[in-house]
């Protein structure tokens, strides 16, 4: 997190999912607000920006869009370091793809600590259930698998249409920034104890020096 620029604090995103998830259309929607029918697969790592303000606050969201085909944990891991938030995209209508997120999911953390930071399910592709009275359909069961598997939260989304789109992010962005605040006010914490205790051994040593000079 800096200021550069004049545009504000910066916030890593990264999208991981399977090919074919939806990942590069989600970013589309969210910043450009548009969809291609026609999309080409992912082949290397995309970079897309937009700026918000919350709070008076201005924010620069990087996103960064993983290759679906990229299996390499590995390689993944090295484009996902210093994350401030993370995107894992599945298919509303292959179920499977819940358990390739948590692959996605468990892999990466063999290579960095992700458990603290804030991540979201976005399965998208829910307009293919029907007319909007279905998007919801069973989706106690994927919130169930969200907090089995211990990710902050789950959506069922629609890079066509936009549904949920921008209440997905949005919720990521605020636990991405009330992670922030909490790890500042534990460093200030943590400098004053620091502070507090060099007070004490001070005065403790003063209290010696004067017991010797009497």
């Amino acid at each position: 997190m800096y200021e550069s620029d004049g545009f504000g604090k910066d916030l890593k995103i990264v999208l991981v999912g399977n090919v074919s998830t939806g990942k590069t259309s989600i970013i589309d929607r969210y910043v450009n607000k548009i969809f291609h029918k026609k999309k080409k697969a992912t082949i290397s790592p995309n970079f897309s920006y937009k700026l918000i303000q919350i709070d008076n606050i201005n924010y620069r969201l990087q996103f960064w869009d993983i290759p679906g085909q990229d299996r390499s944990p590995a390689l993944a891991s090295v484009f996902c370091r210093d994350a401030h938030g993370f995107i894992f995209c599945c298919d509303c209508i292959i179920k499977n793809t819940r358990n390739d997120i948590l692959n996605w999911k468990n892999n990466l953390e063999n290579f960095i600590d992700i458990s603290n930071i804030p991540n979201i399910i976005m399965e998208n592709k829910c307009d293919l259930l029907g007319d909007e009275s279905k998007y919801e359909d069973d989706i106690d069961e994927l919130n169930n698998f969200s907090k089995d598997n211990n990710f902050f939260g789950a959506f069922r989304t629609s890079a066509l249409n936009g549904y949920n789109i921008d209440k997905a992010m949005n919720f990521l962005v605020n636990e991405i920034i009330k992670k922030m605040k909490n790890d500042i006010n534990n460093k200030k914490g943590n400098e004053n104890n620091i502070k507090l205790k060099e007070v004490k051994k001070i005065k403790l040593n003063n209290k010696e020096k004067n017991k010797r000079c009497c």
